[in-house]
């Protein structure tokens, strides 16, 4: 199961993907919950310390991207294997719930 919440700023996104996500994963599924969101208040509602979930998000991991895309010759790999991204950039949360932080945007215009 796939669930995507999207929408206008200020209207309750992060509390609902944070709810569902606890309630589903004490269900007994796991939950990936996955955060593109410069603020840090999904891994607040999710109850996990922000401080913990402020490590380097996955798409900023330069040497990480280079060694799972780049091939001889300049070309990069355009399906690189990514098994063990939620073990290594992951953080566990409470009710069976990790927090991906993949990344988010620096600064306007980017």
């Amino acid at each position: 199961m796939k669930i995507i919440i999207v929408g206008k700023g200020g209207v309750g996104k992060t509390t609902v993907a944070a709810c569902l996500a606890r309630l589903i994963g004490r269900s007994g599924f796991s939950v990936i919950a996955v955060d593109a969101d410069p603020s840090l208040n999904l891994a607040k509602a999710l109850g996990i310390d922000p401080s913990t979930a402020s490590s380097k998000p996955v798409l900023f991991d330069e040497e990480f991207i280079k060694e799972r895309t780049l091939l001889p010759g300049g070309a990069y790999r355009l399906n690189p294997r990514v098994d063990d991204v939620v073990e290594k950039y992951g953080v566990r949360g409470p009710d069976n719930v990790v927090l991906l932080k993949l990344g988010y945007v620096k600064r306007g215009g980017t």
